[in-house]
Parts: C-alpha cells; sequence; structure tokens
C-alpha cells in the first residue's frame, strides 16, 4: 500500500515538474514573442533615424557643395564681366581731330596738288573743342598727321587708372608728301595740353611732366616702366584726301591710331 502511494506521490511531482516546465516555456515563448512584438518597431524605427540621419548629413553635404558651386560661379561672373570691361576699355577709342579738305588745286609749275585743309581739336562727340581752328595750304594730296603718343601698359588701361587709362598724345606738325617734316606746319608745341583728351581741359602734372622729358623717358625703358608706359614714340597716320570731305583722327586706348572720312562727307 505504501509503495503505491509513493508511486502516486512520484508520478504527481513528476506531473507538475513538467507542467510547471510547459508554463514555464510558455511564458518564455510568450515573453519572448512580446518583446519581438515591442522591440522589432524599436529598431525598425532606429534604422529608419539612422537613415534619415544618414540622407540629412548627405543633404547637408549637397548643399554646402552647391553653395560653393555657386560661390565659384559668381567669381567666374565676376571675372567675366571684368574681361568684358577690360576688352572695352582696350578697344576703346576717343575722337581728337578732324581736318577737312577747303580746297585742291594743281601747282601750274610743278604740276603737283596744292591742298588747302582746316584742322581744329574736337572731343568725343565730335564737336570743335574751342575756336582755334588752323588754316594750312599743303603741298600734296597725301596728309599726315604727326604726334607724339606714349602708350601705358594694358593693366592700367584696364583698371581705369586716374593717370593711365588711355594713351596720350601731342600734335606735332601737318605736311604733304612733297614735304619734308621738319617743313610740316606745327600743331601744338611740346608742353602745351592736349585738349582733346585732356581732363576738364587741364592738362595734369603727370602728363606734363611726359611732356618735359619726352625722348629721354622714349629712350629710357627703365624711365618709361617707372611710369607705367610701355612704348614713347613719335607716329604720323596719313591719307589720301580729296576736296569737300572731312577726315576725323581718332586715339585707341592702347595707343593706335585711326585717320578715316566721315560718312556724309559733311563739314566738320
Amino acid at each position: 500500500m505504501g509503495g503505491i502511494h509513493e508511486s502516486v506521490r512520484t508520478f504527481n511531482s513528476t506531473l507538475r515538474t513538467l507542467i510547471f516546465s510547459v508554463l514555464v516555456g510558455g511564458a518564455g515563448v510568450a515573453g519572448w514573442q512580446g518583446y519581438s512584438l515591442y522591440n522589432e518597431p524599436q529598431q525598425q524605427l532606429a534604422a529608419k533615424q539612422d537613415e534619415l540621419d544618414s540622407l540629412r548629413v548627405d543633404l547637408a553635404a549637397r548643399e554646402q557643395e552647391l553653395l560653393g558651386l555657386g560661390e565659384e560661379l559668381d567669381a567666374k561672373n565676376q571675372q567675366l564681366d571684368r574681361a568684358r570691361t577690360s576688352l572695352r576699355l582696350l578697344k576703346l577709342s576717343h575722337r581728337i581731330a578732324r581736318f577737312r579738305v577747303l580746297d585742291q588745286v594743281e601747282n601750274e609749275e610743278t604740276g603737283r596738288k596744292l591742298t588747302t585743309i582746316e584742322f581744329y581739336e574736337v572731343n568725343n562727340e565730335g564737336a570743335p573743342i574751342d575756336d582755334r581752328r588752323k588754316k594750312f595750304e599743303i603741298e600734296g594730296e597725301h596728309i599726315y598727321v604727326e604726334c607724339l603718343v606714349a602708350k601705358f601698359d594694358d593693366k592700367y588701361i584696364e583698371r581705369a587708372d586716374l593717370d593711365r587709362s588711355t594713351a596720350i598724345c601731342l600734335f606735332q606738325r601737318i605736311f604733304g608728301e612733297y614735304q619734308q617734316p621738319q617743313e610740316g606746319y606745327q600743331l601744338d608745341e611740346m608742353g602745351s595740353s592736349p585738349t582733346s583728351y585732356a581732363r576738364g581741359g587741364q592738362i595734369s602734372e603727370f602728363e606734363q611732366k611726359i611732356w618735359d622729358d619726352f625722348w629721354n623717358i622714349a629712350s629710357d625703358r627703365k624711365k618709361a616702366a617707372e611710369l607705367g608706359i610701355r612704348a614713347a614714340h613719335a607716329i604720323a597716320p596719313s591719307t589720301r584726301v580729296k576736296k569737300g570731305v572731312t577726315y576725323e583722327l581718332e586715339l585707341r586706348s592702347t595707343g593706335e591710331f585711326s585717320l578715316v572720312p566721315i560718312s556724309g562727307n559733311t563739314p566738320g
């Protein structure tokens, strides 16, 4: 009898242990499932947050890159504007003088043409600067206008330097093909004001210094460089002329001359 009871107790104990194990296992499974159900969304949220943070960092980097590109573009545009301005200044020409052919006859003794002209300086609109119109009778029909010119380095012209933004010139003589230059008619005296481009009609101290010492500057490269001058010399643009035509002399900022007839051939 006692053995039966002992067997029953053993069975009950084993059964309780089994049931407890089942319950504990079920609780563990349930707990793990519950933990998984709770934790998985959290992990997904964290992953999404990491992804979002990465995208934000990437977006910030791209914004910084775009900002840099924008600044670079602005710098390029500024360089382009400066280049355009420099090119415009380098090509800028100033009207400085005109002469009109009043008469043209043949010398019976020599058979050469005698050309009577009226010479006057003008402003950049082509209007005479003053009433100083000079008349000359020139031997020949090919007219030369001799000038002294000082040309400045392009860098000064490009940045519109106050004293060196354009080449400067001083008229010397006018003559024809049958005359020696020294036989030509005097136009301006050395050191006089080149009124066609002088600021307010007054020659500056800087220009006066150049005209007072022009030939020494022209022959001394070091002295010329100290003044920003790349070349200083005489030049004599010329053209074959006809009666009744007005011709205009222009000086480019870089120092080149042009001598052309005015369209319409109307009096200046």
